[in-house]
């Protein structure tokens, strides 16, 4: 924790805060009692852990749980009642300071906005400013180590895998004449995936106009046939069993047979054209060495979209952030189901997967960008830019 310590004061440092504040009640707050590694009994009087710009962190507790924060460094500060606490408070924050902490303001970061809406009008009582805490978390939670992007590499070689033998099975039953449909593909894909050592989420999936509902899942009773002439989207991802490993999370597109719809062809080329720019986008951004955030992204591929009118068939953001969770803590490209603020950061990972969903064609696609060391934006798997002939 020294370390993670050290790292966190000059973090404040290159942002202009004062501090950075967490702080938990009966466990309710997920980001701190991870943060601080938080175990055992929970704490049943308001606990605060204070990490200024300069000088140890603060510890303040009361006095009937004087215990609870013990394995962190820190200077402890005891209180007994409200008042007790309030007169404590007053000492370690100062009118005039800009204080980080696990709020969002208008709800534009949810990720970390742990801390409810009376405690913010509690510490603000103060004369603090509160400042979220959202581009900070990311330096914890979604900068990724060699390590970890190598799992994920060899997360997206079993997922392809997954993926080769799956279409060679509908090859197969088409050629055979065999009925086969969405369910009976879920369980052929099912047995691909227990054949691997791999950590899988359910893939989503759909053919023909099931595929213009994003969060479409097969069940028994509806499912569509496969047949010559179908168009698939699937969704999938996963990641190793290994504690820290990181998710592979891709989209593609399919047509079963060459004869391809030329509607299909026109919102493929469309949605393919509109990943490349968010490519283009954020790469010239960090070529100039310019700030890149998440919702100005987004906002420049619904842009492109209206220019060719088919914004009101949107239905998702542009992206989200991968880490050890498939939607990880980081930066999203997102200014359309929320508006991130958050600044893209070398060494993070996020999905670009842009999508068109009209009533009766639907086409995503995605896969995962890793901005390395050296700003530059890297793909680890093969990369979709024509529509798959199965």
């Amino acid at each position: 924790m020294t370390e993670k310590i050290a790292k966190i004061q000059q973090l404040l440092a290159e942002y202009n805060l004062d501090g950075w504040l967490f702080t938990d009640y009966h466990g309710h707050d997920h980001i701190t009692k991870d943060f601080l590694a938080l175990r055992g009994r929970a704490c049943t009087r308001r606990l605060f852990y204070f990490i200024p710009k300069q000088g140890e962190p603060k510890k303040i507790l009361s006095a009937i749980e004087p215990l609870l924060l013990d394995h962190l460094p820190g200077e402890k500060l005891l209180y007994t009642g409200i008042k007790g606490q309030k007169n404590v408070l007053s000492q370690v924050f100062k009118p005039g300071m800009k204080i980080a902490c696990q709020y969002s303001p208008d709800g534009n970061v949810p990720t970390v906005s742990t801390m409810d809406g009376g405690l913010v009008e509690y510490i603000k009582s103060f004369g603090v400013e509160l400042i979220c805490s959202a581009d900070l978390m990311q330096y914890f939670g979604a900068v990724l180590t060699d390590e970890q992007i190598e799992s994920h590499r060899q997360a997206g070689a079993i997922i392809h895998r997954i993926l080769d033998n799956t279409f060679k099975w509908i090859r197969e039953s088409v050629d055979k004449g065999e009925y086969i449909d969405e369910w009976m593909m879920l369980q052929k894909m099912n047995e691909l995936i227990a054949n691997e050592p791999i950590h899988m989420d359910p893939p989503f999936f759909g053919v023909d106009d099931h595929a213009s509902d994003p969060g479409y899942e097969p069940e028994e009773h509806g499912s569509y046939q496969i047949k010559e002439g179908s168009r698939i989207i699937i969704d999938i991802s996963g990641r190793l069993p290994d504690e820290n490993a990181v998710y592979y999370d891709v989209s593609w597109c399919m047509n079963v047979g060459a004869e391809i719809d030329p509607e299909y062809q026109r919102i493929f080329d469309m949605v393919n054209e509109a990943r490349q720019l968010a490519w283009d986008m954020i790469q010239t951004h960090l070529d100039e060495n310019k700030p890149i955030r998440g919702c100005d992204v987004d906002a420049r591929l619904q842009a492109f979209f209206a220019e060719k009118g088919v914004d009101k068939y949107l239905m998702h953001r542009t992206g989200h952030n991968i880490g050890h969770e498939c939607h990880g803590i980081g930066a999203n490209l997102d200014d359309f189901e929320t508006h991130d603020v958050r600044t893209l950061l070398p060494c993070t990972m996020f999905s670009v997967e842009p999508g068109i969903y009209t009533e009766k064609i639907g086409v995503r696609l995605e896969y995962d960008v890793h901005i390395t060391k050296d700003k530059k934006l890297a793909v680890y798997g093969p990369v979709q830019k024509e529509i798959l002939v199965i």
